[in-house]
């Protein structure tokens, strides 16, 4: 039980997230300029008519946005380049797999509360399945379970009317499905999220799992 404790516990450190973007082919700066992060890691804002990102990495850095095609726009940092984009079908700014920037690595949430979209008609089914990050979503004798399959351990969820939960000893995880993302997420007590994630089929080539 401790190694799955330790499993939740390193959900919100690992934000991988990848499906193909979404795009207008637009870059929609106007859309995305503001400060991302729990601690305001990343913020992209205009000055002077020109573009930039500001991020607080190995050091904090302040690089020039350099527009690409397909709406998709990068910031050379010292460590190396990220490439964004503006998703349409989410109304999110995500970041891009650096060898496929056609892939989505990761949903920017916004510096501060970021209301999860819960889904109304709720079932375990959309959820059910290998999801990176998070082990296997599966369904046994009627119930439904968290299963671990380097221990074949079974950890029981508790299904409620808009998600489920799983409580071990006096630690409480929420989740639910978020219609506007359209992938499982991670709550706090508030309904605002904490983590996203996807299904083990999507993750990024090279990912590497806890």
């Amino acid at each position: 039980m401790k190694k799955i404790l330790f499993l939740i516990m390193a959900l919100a450190a690992i934000p991988a997230f990848a499906v193909k973007v979404t795009t207008d082919g637009k870059h929609n700066l106007d859309k995305v300029a503001g400060k991302y992060g729990e601690y305001s890691e990343l913020e992209i804002f205009e000055k002077s008519g020109k573009w930039y990102a500001t991020k607080k990495a190995f050091k904090t850095e302040t690089v020039p946005l350099v527009l690409e095609k397909d709406g998709k726009f990068s910031a050379e940092f010292e460590y190396g380049k990220e490439t964004f984009a503006y998703d349409t079908r989410m109304k999110a700014l995500v970041t891009l797999v650096k060898n496929d920037t056609d892939q989505i690595l990761s949903i920017e949430l916004p510096t501060g509360k970021t209301k999860a979209a819960v889904d109304k008609n709720f079932n375990m089914n959309k959820v059910k399945g290998y999801w990176c990050d998070f082990e296997k979503i599966v369904q046994k004798n009627g119930k439904w379970y968290m299963y671990t399959d380097f221990d074949d351990e079974y950890t029981p969820l508790i299904v409620t009317k808009n998600g489920f939960t799983i409580k071990i000893e006096n630690d409480i995880a929420k989740f639910t499905f978020d219609t506007r993302l359209q992938t499982l997420v991670k709550i706090d007590e508030d309904g605002n999220i904490v983590d996203t994630y996807i299904l083990k089929d999507y993750c990024p080539e090279g990912y590497v799992e806890l």
